[in-house]
């Protein structure tokens, strides 16, 4: 495993928003904490660009490449941290060049749409951090969710321990954790920007999705071989799923979608984590994909810890 660097005070951060556009005003909490750990954050010089096409970029598809160039080649950012996901980072990831990155490789930071940058760095064997971009959902987020980012930055222990689901299955495994966002993981399906997922542990999140589609994109996993390879899987928020409408964040798990899910499972025996804190929900923990992991799944709880 690639060794990444341990932040301390005064060290660089790099913010671009390879994906959607976002305004300066909507990162305000997340850089008022980065600041406050006492770290430094520079802009790509494009982040709060704005381009419509369909979809309100946060810039041209040449502008949000050279910016993620830019942050992966920074010479002293020991970080880079997504301003927000939404959709665009599949358009770019293949005009950008990773040699210097994967020589001297630094921590990423995302969800959502990000999930095509853990994807690429899966890959390549780098790890990097599932967690909070840094525009917050409507409702913010918990302090956790913050500060279990800032623990795996500083090179601190991190574990959880949750509640069981009546879908899990118990077990015990350890393996590295790779995936994201489901949506993201089926457009990517037969890429060379796709982990092959063998022996690891997915973890998978999504929203705003209609459950049929939830169900096509299982079976297209499936159907490509992933649940065959896999060690375990944990899986996440399931939120606002068929109903769009809906303001209410409260329940973030959906019933029906965690029913599906279940059922495209039942058939694998390897241990099952339903209703881990993270994915498009107020409190979204992060994850550290890449790295050895140990999973412990018992009737009474769940226990996750990272190496």
């Amino acid at each position: 495993m690639m060794e990444l660097p341990k932040l301390q005070k005064g060290d660089v951060i790099a913010v671009i928003a390879p994906a959607g556009s976002v305004a300066q005003k909507d990162i305000e909490i997340g850089i008022a904490y980065l600041q406050k750990q006492g770290w430094k954050v520079e802009y790509g010089k494009n982040t709060f660009q704005r381009h419509q096409f369909g979809y309100s970029y946060a810039g041209t598809e040449a502008q949000r490449a050279n910016d993620l160039q830019w942050a992966i080649d920074h010479p002293t950012a020991k970080a880079i941290w997504c301003a927000r996901g939404g959709y665009g980072c599949v358009q770019i990831i293949d005009s950008v060049d990773f040699t210097t990155f994967l020589k001297q490789p630094k921590w990423i930071i995302g969800y959502s749409d990000n999930t095509v940058l853990h994807q690429f760095l899966s890959v390549h064997s780098v790890p990097s951090i599932h967690g909070l971009v840094l525009k917050p959902l409507p409702q913010n987020h918990t302090k956790s969710s913050y500060d279990s980012i800032k623990k795996i930055l500083q090179h601190k222990e991190l574990s959880y321990t949750i509640k069981p689901h009546k879908y899990n299955t118990v077990g015990r495994i350890s393996g590295a954790i790779s995936g994201g966002n489901l949506s993201i993981i089926y457009s990517l399906l037969q890429s060379k920007t796709i982990d092959a997922f063998y022996n690891k542990i997915l973890f998978i999140e999504d929203w705003y999705e209609n459950q049929y589609h939830l169900d096509r994109m299982l079976m297209a996993l499936e159907r490509a071989g992933i649940f065959q390879n896999l060690k375990g899987i944990i899986v996440g928020g399931f939120t606002k799923m068929d109903d769009i409408s809906n303001k209410n964040y409260e329940k973030p798990f959906d019933a029906l979608s965690y029913e599906i899910i279940r059922f495209r499972l039942k058939k694998y025996n390897f241990p099952k984590v339903f209703g881990f804190p993270a994915g498009h929900i107020k409190d979204n923990r992060a994850l550290l994909f890449g790295v050895e992991t140990t999973i412990e799944v018992t009737e009474q709880s769940v226990r996750i810890s990272f190496s």
